[in-house]
């Protein structure tokens, strides 16, 4: 082994023990090191907002995008023909930027797969969509992507949300203190809302999974960018304002490939050859942090949303397909939450957060 490769070796053992660290929240509490980020209690108006009952979530391994995804997926997506058949479905996924060799964007052979399947359930009108937060020249981002070829193959339209026409829509939570949002008209025509997002670790939100990635649904013509509004009024409370605002159908995770490390654009690519899917985006979210090796429990947006979204706990969460401990592996953290006491105020910087 060379030097080079001595050096990645030493420094990822590092920093996975440092993960390790800041995930044993039960432990390190004790200590005083690693406190539950502080979160308000929510009123009975929000609380009355909340999905109620036990929630499914399925776990598919996939450990390569050439494996047939339409036929891993299709059996998953026969109890939402109802919801789907005749109506106009919405792809959210995540276009937030491009760069070689960095897994940032959903991958096309998911969204491709996704375009099928809706089809193949008698889909309407079927459309595929972000608002990048960072690169504004969506033409370039869908040719470095694969996602233009892959609409274009398809038939289906893209719409750069941050240029969509827009419709007012009230903020039935309020967590912000806006009384409402300008969603893009793609998004409120939808019938069928769709989060795509890719896995990633996140320098501010430490990891962004299916709520995060409604981020890029918020215009950045009329928020600022990178959507810096919704950053000034709080990325957890924002996450959770958008959640309950939009109201998703479903959401499917891209963890084939995903991000560790220095997330959600610096990182390096992790082999975690999973797909995950389900409709309570709380409970997808969940699931999917504890696969990387995160307590949920240490990330503030997520006990808001066990409060006014969905369930968290995995008491209340039926796992279907493969079993959370088969697709489970520890996630190297951005250095920030290596340091708790720094990671405390990461929220505070987030001024260039992204999804």
């Amino acid at each position: 082994m060379s030097d080079d490769e001595n050096s990645k070796s030493s420094r990822r053992d590092f920093l996975i023990a440092g993960s390790s660290i800041v995930i044993g929240q039960s432990t390190l509490a004790a200590c005083g090191i690693v406190d539950k980020p502080h979160v308000p209690e929510a009123t009975a108006a929000q609380k009355s907002l909340r999905r109620s009952g036990r929630s499914n979530v399925t776990l598919r391994r996939c450990p390569s995008y050439e494996d047939d995804i339409v036929k891993l997926l299709s059996p998953d997506f026969v109890q939402w023909q109802n919801k789907i058949k005749n109506k106009k479905v919405f792809l959210k996924v995540n276009m937030v930027d491009y760069r070689e060799g960095k897994p940032l964007t959903t991958d096309p052979h998911i969204i491709n797969a996704l375009i099928v399947i809706c089809k193949e359930l008698g889909a309407a009108e079927i459309t595929v969509g972000d608002g990048p937060a960072l690169n504004r020249d969506s033409d370039y981002l869908l040719q470095t992507s694969g996602i233009g070829l892959c609409c274009k193959k398809q038939d289906v339209p893209f719409i750069d949300l941050n240029i969509d026409d827009i419709e007012k829509v009230e903020n039935p939570m309020g967590f912000t203190g806006l009384d409402h949002f300008l969603f893009p008209k793609t998004v409120t025509e939808a019938d069928f809302i769709v989060s795509v997002p890719k896995l990633k670790t996140h320098r501010w939100a430490r990891f962004t999974c299916s709520m995060k990635n409604l981020f890029g649904v918020i215009p950045g013509r009329r928020y600022g960018w990178p959507k810096s509004l919704l950053h000034q009024k709080g990325v957890d409370y924002s996450i959770i304002d958008l959640v309950a605002s939009i109201k998703p159908s479903l959401a499917i995770v891209d963890a084939v490939v995903a991000m560790e490390g220095e997330g959600p654009l610096s990182g390096t690519a992790i082999n975690s050859g999973f797909i995950a899917l389900g409709q309570d985006l709380a409970a997808i979210d969940s699931v999917c942090a504890r696969a990387m090796g995160i307590d949920p429990n240490l990330v503030k947006y997520m006990l808001l949303a066990e409060q006014v979204i969905g369930n968290t706990d995995l008491k209340d969460i039926d796992i279907k397909g493969d079993t959370l401990a088969s697709i489970t592996r520890t996630f190297v953290l951005p250095e920030i939450f290596l340091h708790p006491q720094s990671a405390s105020d990461a929220q505070h910087q987030s001024q260039f957060g992204a999804t």
